[in-house]
């Protein structure tokens, strides 16, 4: 008798010795369960367990040792025969919680989530638990699973006394539908735990461009004291929420123009440059401060937007856009050289004034030209910028 087929008949007796004598081919080794298991070869404990978690019920609590195998075959293939054994494994599982290292704790939520419904009434009794570990373990894995059923236990776990607890029912509202969890998580935004916050904030941008009308809604309505946090969680959404930032352009009060400003800078995305760039002409200094901020974050991808606003008729845009070219730097100075050859000598003026505050001697030979141009004023600047680029 093989090992794997002799250990099937000891653990379905009970774990008692077969009294039998069985004929044993001479030529292979008699291996114990405990040099199977704890082989150094991964791929001996692989097929051990794999072969343990065929047989039922009996073989729980060695499915349950697996899953604290340093290799996540082995954790996955524990796990998949907890799985396959159903209900008996259940109990066991969620208490796998207390004191579980991460690596354990993904295969013990995603058992869980696999054995499904049949799991669900035991996981919401477990919310009662006393171990803090075990609570918000099955927190967690309540979020991962279908249905509605799921928003009540979730509310509740957000009551606990531990932040840990509350935490976890946090994330897992990014799971639900947006409808549910928007609400909640808005309130969890202004949570007094750090913790809750975090973990709001990455749930909101879970369900992302769902949560965005939502978001901008109480970012325009709601307190100072979230408004850094709504601000966080659409730029992780990212380019998705641009139409909703473009439209915020445009709100009647500075404050929320400057917000979708700032956050438009940091998503870079490169189809919001031309909105920007007309943000440079908003009658509010500090909006023109956050755009000329904005697109200089975004740099070189601005770059020729930027320089055909030197020759837009709002002076507004052509300062802001000089300020913003000498605030890229380097990167401007080729599309700035361009410019030296434009027929408008105001625009050659303004290409070398930023020519000249970047400093950069790229630019040397094309001003020096220009001390020959036909305009006083274009020598006069060509004079002067030399003096910077030297």
């Amino acid at each position: 008798m093989g090992f794997f087929k002799g250990l099937k008949v000891r653990l379905r007796s009970g774990g008692q010795k077969v009294e039998e004598e069985v004929q044993e081919e001479v030529h292979l080794p008699r291996l114990s369960l405990d040099d199977t298991l704890l082989n150094p070869d991964p791929e001996v404990r692989l097929h051990a367990i794999s072969a343990i978690g065929e047989i039922g019920p009996a073989a729980v609590p060695l499915l349950i040792n697996g899953l604290q195998d340093e290799s996540w075959r082995v954790r996955r293939g524990a796990a998949t025969g907890l799985v396959r054994i159903g209900q008996p494994s259940i109990v066991p599982l969620i208490n796998c919680f207390e004191g579980a290292r991460t690596d354990v704790r993904r295969e013990v939520v995603r058992a869980l989530t696999l054995i499904g419904d049949r799991a669900f009434p035991t996981l919401v009794s477990a919310l009662e638990s006393p171990s803090p570990e075990i609570r918000s373990g099955v927190a967690a894995t309540i979020g991962m699973m279908e249905g509605q059923k799921r928003f009540e236990p979730l509310e509740k776990a957000l009551k606990d006394d531990e932040p840990d607890v509350r935490t976890a029912a946090a994330l897992a509202f990014g799971y639900l539908p947006d409808d549910k969890a928007i609400p909640t998580l808005l309130t969890l935004l202004g949570d007094e735990v750090e913790s809750v916050r975090n973990a709001s904030i990455d749930a909101c941008t879970r369900l992302g461009i769902s949560a965005v009308a939502p978001l901008i809604k109480a970012l325009t309505e709601g307190n100072a004291k979230i408004r850094t946090r709504i601000e966080e969680v659409i730029i992780r959404i990212g380019s998705p929420a641009r139409a909703d930032l473009i439209t915020l352009l445009q709100h009647q009060h500075p404050e929320m123009r400057r917000s979708a400003v700032r956050m438009l800078g940091r998503i870079k995305d490169p189809n919001t440059v031309s909105h920007l760039i007309g943000v440079l002409a908003d009658p509010d200094p500090e909006v023109r401060t956050s755009a000329i901020v904005a697109l200089t974050g975004i740099g070189k991808g601005s770059l020729p937007e930027l320089t055909a606003a030197f020759e837009n008729s709002d002076v507004r845009i052509r300062e802001g856009a000089m300020e913003i070219l000498a605030g890229i730097g380097e990167p401007a100075v080729a599309s700035l050289i361009v410019y030296l050859k434009n027929e408008d000598p105001s625009v050659r003026i303004r290409a070398m004034v930023i020519l000249g505050e970047i400093g950069s001697h790229e630019a040397h030979e094309p001003i020096t030209d220009l001390l020959r141009d036909s305009d006083p004023g274009v020598r006069r600047e060509a004079f002067e910028a030399l003096e910077r680029v030297r």
